[in-house]
């Protein structure tokens, strides 16, 4: 099976000048979160929605659950 996927969702800083996250490094890590500490969707949705409320205006980070699973799944990975 052939697998796409967009190269700018990897690449791509978390906000322009940015110089220590990618989009794809911060979905990691929260789905990281979610899985350790067993959280459901709606507590990663929290922390979703709390994170972008302190990031600066135009960032990056997938905006729910679902996008970050569509991100994920090319990869091959689980989630």
């Amino acid at each position: 099976m052939t697998r796409f996927f967009f190269k700018k969702d990897f690449d791509e800083s978390l906000w322009d000048d940015c110089t220590n996250h990618s989009k794809l490094s911060t979905v990691t890590h929260v789905l990281i979160i979610k899985s350790d500490y067993r959280l459901s969707e709606a507590g990663y949705e929290y922390i979703i929605e709390w994170a972008r409320s302190i990031l600066p205006e135009g960032n990056m980070l997938k905006e729910n659950f679902y996008a970050a699973k569509s991100m994920m799944k090319p990869l091959g990975l689980g989630y």
